[in-house]
């Protein structure tokens, strides 16, 4: 087993700007290495070491992404929320956002902001 050429190929990968795969796709090696412009020879050793590691980036792209999904959901009048987090953030305060809604809507809830 030659360390030095998987730490090289994970390394590489690494540093990519991107890693387009999620769990199901990494399990074909060939291809995802061939993405990334590597077509080595690999003994097993080499090849379970690899096929480990792109699990893990895998993984971890696959969980970024559906933080990413749960916490950004854009709501109506221009409102920011963070759903499924522990932090609410809105874009505009309580006063703009009163301001945006009609008269009859606002009713008493002007005179308490």
């Amino acid at each position: 087993m030659n360390q030095t050429k998987v730490n090289q190929i994970i390394s590489y990968i690494k540093v990519q700007d991107e890693f387009p795969f999620d769990v199901f796709d990494v399990e074909d090696q060939e291809s995802v290495l061939g993405y990334f412009g590597f077509h080595p020879r690999l003994d097993d050793e080499e090849r379970k070491i690899i096929q480990a590691e792109l699990m893990k980036m895998a993984e971890a792209a696959q969980t970024a992404e559906m933080a990413r999904i749960m916490c950004a959901e854009p709501v109506p009048q221009r409102l920011y929320r963070r759903k499924y987090c522990t932090r609410m953030e809105q874009s505009v305060s309580a006063k703009e956002w009163l301001k945006t809604l009609p008269e009859e809507l606002r009713g008493s809830l002007a005179s308490q902001v």
